[in-house]
């Protein structure tokens, strides 16, 4: 039987989590800081930060070689609401990792060459998965700056290419010092180790970590939206349309059965297709709603409301209206006929089950959601409670969400083929004689 994950809170404030898993012979460690790009004070901050850390926090020699030395591997990534560093290594190594982690909360490299380099990455990724794919970035950026009004909730935190021009190393020093105070961060590990002995490695190499006040958070809910919001992009890729239509999730942390039925109709919407019943499929000219209860697509680790968006592909000369219609005719009947819900909803529940038990196999994951469980939902083991959550999320409640984003007010954007510009007239030559023409 797998032991219970135990915790403690060191004397300047950094919580620890330990989750021995004898036998495995590797360890992770995850460093998880509670700010992501909901609450970072300039677009992309958070995302940079996590790409200077994660890459060189020490300005003697990078984070990534000393676990490349081992034979361990090193990751990072930002979310909504937090940023987290993970590394696997041999179970020996583990007062090298939290070595790592003390440079990382103690030495970070902002120096300008490091920080200038990491801005140039990031352009560079914006680019390559945002600006330069069709329809980039439509749920991700345009959605919810057309759907929120708070900037916390609408603007881009993957990193906005003007703004990130003006995160110099002042700029994250002074984020770094608010944000990665002891107080705002959790330290997991899971794996092969004497719980005393890493627990004692933990305190020596964090608990010297100097403590400093630890950001306030403060959530102001979004007012409910009481009118349909309309937007269009010209798309210079595609040579066809799509559509998003965004609506405001409940909120986690106070409605979380109704998040979950917004999980679970989200996926049910996939399966179902498109299939409304105005009209013959053959005549449908739209492709399949794709459905997410969150911005970046995981919707358990968010830790307040956010957005449910579907998105589909459509014709550029069929205009989204007949479509938002027939999304809301499924909605509607999804709401009528609750009933018929029970065996794909089951098949959907068990999907889910086993893609969140999948979570579980690695130990750097187990040592992630501990972190972001303990964090964002208040219990480490939040996600293998999951799959038990959804079991007994009545049917009825997926009808009830179905029924509110049938008749609720909607943000609502298309991205849509630029207009092609009409070609100048080829110049001619003096004395020429255009075609058609004559002297």
């Amino acid at each position: 039987m797998t032991p219970q994950p135990t915790a403690l809170v060191l004397d300047n404030g950094l919580s620890v989590l330990l989750q021995p898993l004898p036998g495995c012979q590797v360890v992770a460690t995850c460093l998880h800081v509670g700010t992501g790009f909901r609450n970072e004070p300039v677009a992309g901050a958070a995302h940079l930060l996590e790409h200077v850390l994660a890459q060189g926090a020490s300005s003697s020699r990078p984070l990534t070689d000393a676990v490349a030395a081992t034979g361990g591997t090193a990751n990072a990534r930002t979310a909504a609401d937090y940023t987290q560093y993970t590394s696997i290594l041999p179970a020996g190594a583990l007062d090298l990792g939290l070595r790592i982690e003390h440079e990382r909360l103690t030495d970070p490299d902002l120096g300008l060459p490091h920080v200038t380099a990491q801005i140039a990455v990031v352009q560079a990724e914006i680019r390559r998965n945002m600006l330069q794919r069709p329809h980039g970035g439509l749920v991700l950026f345009d959605l919810p700056a057309l759907l929120h009004d708070s900037w916390h909730n609408r603007h881009n935190g993957y990193g906005d290419i003007d703004a990130l021009e003006d995160l110099g190393p002042a700029e994250l020093g002074r984020f770094f010092q608010q944000s990665y105070a002891p107080g705002n961060i959790h330290l997991a590990l899971a794996g092969d180790f004497d719980p005393v002995h890493a627990r004692d490695l933990a305190e020596r190499h964090l608990g010297s970590v100097p403590p400093r006040p630890a950001p306030s958070r403060t959530h102001t809910p979004e007012a409910p939206l009481t009118a349909p919001r309309r937007a269009l992009r010209d798309e210079r890729i595609a040579a066809a349309a799509r559509t998003a239509i965004g609506f405001r999730t409940p909120d986690p942390a106070t409605a979380p059965d109704a998040h979950l039925a917004t999980v679970l109709l989200g996926e049910l919407l996939e399966s179902l297709g498109t299939d409304c019943a105005c009209h013959l499929a053959a005549r449908r000219t739209w492709g399949t709603f794709k459905a997410r209860a969150h911005r970046t697509g995981n919707p358990f680790d968010v830790a307040r409301d956010a957005l449910f968006a579907v998105d589909f592909p459509h014709p550029a000369d069929t205009g989204p209206d007949e479509a938002e219609h027939c999304l809301r005719t499924v909605l509607a009947n999804i709401a009528d006929n609750p009933a018929r819900l029970a065996e794909p909803l089951a098949r959907i529940r068990r999907q889910l089950a086993l893609a969140l038990h999948a979570e579980l196999d690695s130990v750097a994951s187990q040592a992630s959601w501990l972190c972001v469980g303990a964090a964002v939902h208040r219990d480490p083991l939040h996600l293998a409670a999951l799959p038990d959550a959804l079991l007994k999320l009545p049917d009825t409640q997926v009808a009830a969400a179905a029924a509110r984003y049938a008749a609720a007010p909607a943000a609502r954007i298309t991205s849509r083929p630029a207009p092609a510009t009409p070609a100048a007239p080829a110049p001619t030559a003096a004395g020429a004689v255009p075609a058609g023409a004559t002297r």
